[in-house]
């Protein structure tokens, strides 16, 4: 085995065992002279563009306070996301590209040609000279990085918000703790559709509720509990579908003994995520699996049904090998990059990317994340946030776009008056402590990026009349042959090339 894919081994369990944890440098005199030296941003001028999702850009409010802060003149060109690749392509091809770029897709070709031609800084190299910056989490620079190289500072998001939410109340009338393992969970279901868990005296509820989403719905995650690799694993020092594992069979035989005993909503095939959520919040279903954080908004509706309704959440469930796994994203919304034809200079690149640093403290994360104090939120005394639900408008108006600024998460924003969302913020960080990377997340593939989604749902198709019953063991593995006919061959070809690479 080549060296260097040994080392991307090394790095990737190295991820699964410890997570997010980040490598904080030592700081010697010199590093903290260089540090000290580096903050020259001050009366800087910077163009920066990004992404807008709200209909009107915001106010001016938010980017004042922050030029205040950083004595900067910034001015901010919003790019509605409808029209985001089309805007950044035509400016890619142009040269005329603004200090600051924010940059969504990283895969997409024209990004790729343009990162690779030299257009932008390749920046890994100065990170160590800033303490922020420095303390990037390892796993997600290693997604965004491009044939090895960091083109930009990641716009940081939650690695993994998996788990489990799960009607405590039913549990308890029902005599049943809380699942820790898959066996659990099925035995749960078991007895929330066949023992009258909210003693009506009718079989009218059922365990899961489930949609048309193998990715969000119970079917992902439910796989990396039972050890099945997130999108591509590792066998024998090669890359392989995760869909070609036993452990990928082994969920789809779970899911499939579910929907035989009907311990979940038969129509799951066409049943949307807004109508999943109502299963859970009517009271029909008593298991819901995906996004910790649509507890809250479904205990919430919950109690207005049934005020006896209490509403838990879990994260660590045991696999048939007695580990926790849970699969994570790539841990980032894209990037922000600095054009070297409007970062003319080393000793500009190291100003901006001093602001850059200067963005990640706190009091500006936390301005970007929910505003101004008395304004947008009030400070209650136990230290935590608390937005100001009588200006939730005016939070929209002026804050909320500004989120697409927000680079590292060193906000210390929490909102203790819910516990279940303190139990989430709690949980997603658990989460990192046994994540499950992709392993192709920074490398490229031309046929995944030209016909990923297309061959993707061949499998999809496939896992879902499994599931139902349509197609046996053997009639799937017809539909993964399909798959390497039309391109999965190739696609696989492409991504070990790339993995034996970098």
């Amino acid at each position: 085995m080549k060296q260097k894919r040994v080392l991307l081994l090394f790095v990737l369990l190295v991820g699964v065992l410890l997570g997010c944890a980040n490598s904080k440098a030592v700081v010697s005199k010199e590093s903290l002279k260089v540090e000290k030296d580096s903050q020259s941003y001050s009366g800087l001028e910077l163009d920066w563009m990004t992404v807008l999702h709200n209909q009107q850009p915001p106010s001016d409010v938010i980017i004042k306070e922050i030029e205040k802060l950083t004595n900067t003149n910034i001015n901010i060109i919003w790019v509605p996301d409808a029209i985001e690749e089309d805007r950044l392509n035509a400016a890619l091809a142009s040269g005329k590209l603004p200090e600051i770029v924010t940059i969504i897709d990283i895969k997409a070709s024209s990004v790729l040609n343009s990162l690779r031609s030299g257009m932008f800084w390749e920046v890994g190299r100065y990170l160590e000279e800033y303490p922020n910056l420095r303390d990037m989490n390892d796993t997600i620079l290693n997604n965004i990085s491009v044939e090895g190289k960091i083109y930009g500072i990641y716009r940081e998001r939650p690695l993994s918000r998996q788990g489990v939410v799960i009607r405590k109340d039913w549990l308890d009338q029902l005599g049943l703790p809380m699942p820790e393992t898959v066996e659990e969970l099925y035995e749960v279901a078991k007895a929330f559709t066949y023992n009258d868990p909210d003693q009506n005296g009718k079989q009218d509820t059922i365990g899961f509720a489930d949609r048309n989403d193998l990715t969000y719905g119970v079917f992902k995650t439910m796989a990396s509990y039972m050890g099945t690799p997130n999108e591509w694993g590792v066998s024998n020092g090669e890359l392989i579908p995760d869909f070609e594992t036993e452990e990928y069979m082994n969920t789809m035989k779970y899911m499939k003994r579910l929907y035989e005993e009907g311990l979940m909503n038969r129509d799951f095939t066409v049943t949307s995520k807004d109508q999943q959520k109502e299963m859970f919040i009517t009271g029909k279903a008593g298991i819901y699996i995906g996004n910790m954080v649509d507890a809250i908004d479904m205990s919430s509706n919950a109690v207005k049904i049934n005020p006896n309704a209490v509403v838990n959440i879990t994260n660590r469930i045991k696999g048939p090998d007695g580990k926790e796994h849970v699969w994570a994203v790539g841990g980032h919304g894209g990037m922000f990059a600095f054009p070297k034809a409007s970062v003319k200079t080393e000793e500009k690149l190291k100003k901006v990317l001093s602001f850059m640093n200067r963005m990640a403290e706190d009091d500006i994360a936390t301005l970007v994340e929910i505003g101004i104090e008395g304004v947008h939120y009030r400070k209650l005394a136990d230290g935590s946030y608390e937005k100001i639900d009588e200006n939730k408008g005016l939070l929209i108006r002026d804050v909320k776009p500004y989120n697409a600024l927000k680079s590292i998460d060193s906000s210390n924003y929490t909102n203790e008056s819910n516990p279940l969302r303190v139990k989430f913020d709690q949980l997603t960080e658990d989460n990192e402590k046994f994540l499950v990377s992709n392993p192709t997340e920074a490398l490229f593939s031309p046929m995944f990026t030209e016909r990923g989604s297309e061959l993707r749902k061949i499998i999809d198709d496939a896992t879902f009349k499994f599931i139902i019953g349509e197609l046996n063991e053997d009639g799937f593995k017809q539909e993964i042959m399909k798959w390497r006919k039309n391109g999965g061959d190739q696609m696989i070809k492409e991504f070990n090339e790339e993995f034996d690479r970098y």
